[in-house]
Order: C-alpha cells, then structure tokens, then sequence
C-alpha cells in the first residue's frame, strides 16, 4: 500500500504539491525527482505509475512502492521498492503530461475552461484523483505564489478564488498522440441548453470538438449545429466524418441545410447531399437552386398541410404522428390534390375546434402567401402588415412549395445588422 502510517485516511494533495519533489529511498538518499503520475483510466482512477527522472535517466516505477508523508509541514516522497511497472506507460494516463492545461467544459459556469491543477486523495486502497482546479488557485499553487497571494489577500478580508470540478463529472473525449482531451461526459453535456454548448463548442479545438460531436446522438448534435454561427457550422461540417455529417444535416431544417451546403466547397457539399437520404438531399438541392435575398432561399421545405376534407380530429392524429417541430405548426396550410394552397388554419383554432369540423369550414380561405422569387422585403412587408407568425410560399402555380417562420426572419435581420450578409 502507498498509505503511510503518519498520513490519515481520506487525506488529500494536490498534483502541484508532489510534482517536482525529491524522491528518497528509505535509507534518506535521493534517488530522483518525481516528474508525473500516471492513472488507470477507468471508473475509479488509481495511480499505478510514477515517473521519477533519476541519474540514470527517466524511469517508469509501480506506485505501490511510494509513500507520501507530511514532515514538518513539508510533503516527502519516498520509494521504498524501485520496482519498474511491468505494464508500461500503455493504456495509462500521464496527469501532468496530458491532464493539466486540457480544457475541460465547466456546466456551472457553461464555459471552456482550463486544468489548472489536479486533486489526490489518499485511501486505505491507493491514490485517487478525486477533482480537478479550474480557479486562479491551481494556476497560482503551480507558479508556487499561492500561500503569498492569500496572505496579501488577508487584509482585504479575501482569498485567491478556487473552482473544483469533480473527477466523476469529467471523461475522455478523445486521444491523439499521447494527448487525452477533457470534457464533462456526454451525459452531462446534454444538460445545457443547445445555445449554450454552442458556445463552448466554438471555442474548443478540433479534435476536442469532434469528439463532442461525436458523442452526442444526430439530433442532439442538430440542435448545437443550428445554435452556431454560420461561419462555425460550416467549420464543424468538414471537420466531422461524412457519415456523421449527413446524419445530423437530416436532423436539421431544409433551408438551414441549404445555408451550411452553400458556405462549403462545392465538392464537399455534393458529397453530404449523396450521403444524405434522397428525399432531403433533393429539398436541399431544390432550396440551393434559389438566387441569395428572394423568399426562396430563406423558406424550410419542413410544412405541414392537410387535405380540406380532414376533420380536425384527423389533423390533431396526424401532429401527433408526424411529432413536427413547434415552429413548424405556427400555421397549418390545407392544400388541394394538385398541392395549390386553398387555405391555412392557426393551430389554437384546431384544437378548440370540434372534432368532427371538416379543415375546409375552420380554415380562412384567402391566406396570405408569399411566392418564392418574391423579394424578402415584400416578405417583411406582409410579416409586419398581418402581424403573421409564419407564411406559406408558393410557386408561380400557387402551388405550395414552402413556408416561411418569422424566427427565421428576424434571425436573417440580425445577422443582416452585424454585417454578416
């Protein structure tokens, strides 16, 4: 056991502390310094290697012949059995080498942060990483100023701020190299708002962002996509294998498809829209056929319409059915065998409507509608005018070929005003 009689159960170290100090045989002579720990990866993490640089060179030794005590206030490291960990450094993790300065996603704060320091504890059955610093005090105790900074602190009634996060709320992403990448397991990452891993995801390298990616299902994946700006949505589609790539595109609204496939190199793009499955891959080529600034190129393929003859029971069975997303029934369109737009029916009408009433007597028969090579200021205009949430697109045939929710537009509008169109 690596458990001195002198250091009680549940005691606990920082990586700082240790990392650097002399290593001594048990008869006092120095044998080395102690440059790294290295851990089992695995649910509970124990130390299984040290990495002592001695005279000789550097050497890989089982943690079981360690003991850390606490003399005078000062950290001892000492080796009693020299024995080499048979296994080698294959399959463990190296703390100071591939832990410390990863960047790992901090869910309170719902940012990037960095490994500042990593926490020991000492159990009757090993040495446990048990948390990791991400405050200025990890930063500090590393440079060896933190005991300095406290005590100027003191007088103002403060402290240097310290932020732990759990060792159990963090895994590994993805190694590349000998280099282990950091963040919260997948689990916990889809605690936090898409918006708001969005942002974080932004600001991770590529292979760490890959890895996120990767870890959540296609329509989780989706729905951080569609929160990223456009120049960054693009930048993660290249990066992200095709197979995945196609897979979340699906998940995604048409036109929003159709925005990403345009800021890509035409190889890549035709690539996604073969990978992708036929029906959406031809939507998304039909939108990307529209010139930049008319109705088209703004407008989803994502509608729901209804034959006039429905009841509004049969409508109300078909939502639940189809499971739309919730923008896209602001307004449901009734439509004709040849698809030409008769009508359109506000959702709250439909429900409070009797469950025998036919679409064609609830809905209103003169919809507002918008034709797909109209200017996007007459979609504005009629937007503003009837205070619409959503409005249905259609061809020169008054056939319906799209819709139009007013998020989207007031989205294009604000990234109109930062110059981003």
């Amino acid at each position: 056991m690596n458990l001195p009689s002198n250091i009680p159960v549940f005691a606990s170290i920082y990586l700082s502390d240790i990392q650097g100090a002399p290593v001594y045989s048990p008869d006092g002579s120095r044998l080395g310094t102690l440059r790294d720990l290295l851990i089992l990866p695995q649910e509970s993490p124990r130390v299984a290697a040290a990495l002592v640089r001695t005279p000789q060179g550097s050497q890989l030794l089982d943690w079981e012949g360690f003991s850390v005590t606490d003399e005078d206030r000062k950290l001892r490291v000492t080796c009693r059995s020299a024995k080499p960990h048979v296994a080698g450094a294959e399959g463990l993790v190296a703390l100071a080498r591939q832990v410390l300065d990863q960047q790992i996603v901090d869910l309170d704060g719902r940012k990037l942060v960095r490994v500042n320091d990593i926490r020991l504890a000492f159990l009757s059955t090993g040495c446990f990483p048990v948390a990791v610093d991400v405050g200025v005090a990890g930063l500090l105790r590393r440079l060896g100023v933190v005991d300095v900074t406290n005590a100027a602190l003191q007088v103002l009634g403060r402290s240097v701020p310290g932020r732990l996060i759990k060792w159990d709320d963090i895994g590994v992403l993805a190694r590349d190299r000998g280099d282990v990448k950091l963040a919260v397991s997948a689990a916990k990452l889809n605690t936090l708002h898409p918006s708001d891993l969005s942002d974080i995801v932004e600001e991770m390298d590529v292979r760490t962002r890959q890895a996120v990616f990767q870890s959540l299902d296609a329509g989780q994946a989706a729905d951080v996509l569609e929160a990223m700006e456009d120049e960054a949505q693009a930048r993660v589609v290249e990066e992200l294998p095709l197979e995945k790539a196609a897979d979340v595109l699906e998940q995604m609204p048409s036109d929003e498809v159709a925005d990403i496939l345009d800021d890509l190199k035409q190889d890549k793009a035709e690539e996604l829209l073969e990978e992708m499955d036929k029906e959406t891959s031809s939507e998304v080529r039909e939108l990307m056929e529209y010139e930049e600034g008319t109705v088209g190129s703004l407008m989803s393929a994502d509608f729901t319409a209804f034959a006039a003859d429905s009841t509004a029971e049969q409508a109300l069975a078909e939502l639940r059915r189809q499971k739309p997303e919730p923008d896209a029934i602001y307004t449901l369109f009734v439509t004709d065998t040849a698809g030409l737009l008769r009508g359109s029916l506000a959702l709250p009408d439909l429900v409070l409507a009797p469950p025998e009433a036919p679409l064609s007597k609830l809905m209103d028969k003169r919809p507002k509608s918008v034709h797909d090579t109209d200017k996007l200021a007459a979609l504005t205009k009629l937007i503003s005018k009837y205070s619409l949430l959503s409005v249905p697109v259609v061809d020169k045939d008054k056939r319906l070929v799209g819709c139009i929710v007013i998020d989207d537009v007031v989205y294009r509008m604000l990234r109109s005003r930062r110059g981003r169109l």
